[in-house]
């Protein structure tokens, strides 16, 4: 799938609950991370279009499951789920987002892969670890990203990248991790490529 596809997404709907998804088929990769990430710039980035999906500085902005239509001809969509681990949000709306995401990741038959995105500054916290360790346990590829790689310097972003890859071999995970912007695109071309392997 090459870039014109990704440039022609379109947003096709926010959906507070899974049964309220689109029918279950094609193929699907959801991008997911702790809250204030980047999700949803990482996406923009990826479709060249900054308006796609709303962006804020206020974590948990993403309160629902937005879906993405990525070449209506490919049957493609990329899910950006509600981020997870802010702190100021309810319990009770932090449970529902947990348990709403849980059913997503568990049920989704199109779930392709899972793109986890970790800030390059505060990688691996807890809820990235386990949920790196459940896709593990469920053979579901991942896509690793190292956001806001723009906010360090060319030998920090090495740093960060050398110690993410002592992280994964810790979690006897083998996979390759990528250092991405949003804001000058760097390592988005890395992005793309890994989605077109996967889809």
């Amino acid at each position: 799938m090459n870039n014109t596809y990704f440039q022609q997404a379109k947003f096709t709907g926010s959906y507070p609950a899974c049964k309220d998804l689109p029918a279950d088929e094609g193929s699907e990769i959801a991008f997911c991370g702790r809250s204030n990430c980047g999700k949803s710039s990482v996406l923009n980035a990826l479709t060249n279009n900054k308006k796609l999906a709303k962006t804020s500085k206020t974590p948990g902005r993403t309160q629902a499951i937005n879906v993405f239509e990525i070449g209506s001809a490919e049957n493609f969509k990329i899910i950006d789920l509600p981020g997870y681990g802010y702190a100021k949000v309810s319990k009770e709306m932090r449970s529902l987002w947990g348990k709403e995401i849980d059913i997503y990741l568990s049920t989704r038959q199109c779930l392709k892969a899972l793109c986890i995105i970790m800030d390059i500054r505060h990688p691996f916290k807890e809820d990235d670890i386990n949920l790196i360790d459940w896709c593990e346990s469920q053979n579901l590829p991942m896509i690793l990203l190292l956001n806001k790689a723009d906010k360090l310097s060319k030998n920090k972003v090495a740093q960060a990248l050398s110690s993410a890859k002592k992280n994964l071999e810790q979690l006897s995970v083998k996979h390759q991790i990528i250092a991405v912007s949003a804001i000058n695109k760097s390592g988005i071309d890395k992005l793309l490529e890994k989605i077109n392997e996967l889809n």
